[in-house]
């Protein structure tokens, strides 16, 4: 995903530099997520990886690339969080979809304003630790309710 956006000769790759206002933006997400971190250290591996492997590729294609190049507005934000969740379908099941699809909608209609791909990637992680950290295992306990019995053991 990192690559393919490269290959497309017609497509031009946001500015990684910003103004110097988007570093205090930067700074500001990256306090309370050095703060969770310092709180809870077990997870500072899981952070660095779940940064370069899921937020990074993620937001660069599916927000900066694929957005971007089937137009502007509500609908490119739209159609490009409905592929992102169908991906997250196809890798963690259709509750995964549906966990992601708002949260998609926000990282769309950021990168429409800000244009800043840093920026994503920050929330995007933080989002993902937040969400680890405190949602996932009462999500899960939630979801261990209504969770249809598996068909092998009928």
């Amino acid at each position: 995903m990192l690559f393919f956006p490269l290959m497309d000769p017609f497509w031009k790759p946001p500015a990684l530099l910003q103004p110097r206002c988007h570093a205090l933006v930067w700074g500001a997400i990256a306090l309370p997520a050095a703060a969770l971190l310092a709180w809870q250290p077990a997870y500072a591996s899981y952070t660095a990886a779940m940064v370069l492997t899921a937020a990074l590729p993620e937001e660069w294609f599916f927000r900066a690339y694929f957005m971007t190049r089937i137009g502007s507005g509500w609908r490119a934000n739209i159609l490009a969080s409905l592929l992102f969740a169908f991906m997250h379908c196809l890798t963690w099941g259709w509750i995964a979809a549906v966990l992601v699809f708002i949260p998609s909608l926000f990282y769309g209609w950021l990168y429409q304003r800000t244009r800043d791909v840093v920026l994503l990637v920050l929330v995007h992680g933080l989002s993902n630790l937040v969400f680890t950290m405190f949602l996932s295992h009462p999500v899960n306990s939630w979801l261990a309710l209504y969770r249809l019995p598996d068909p092998g053991m009928l």
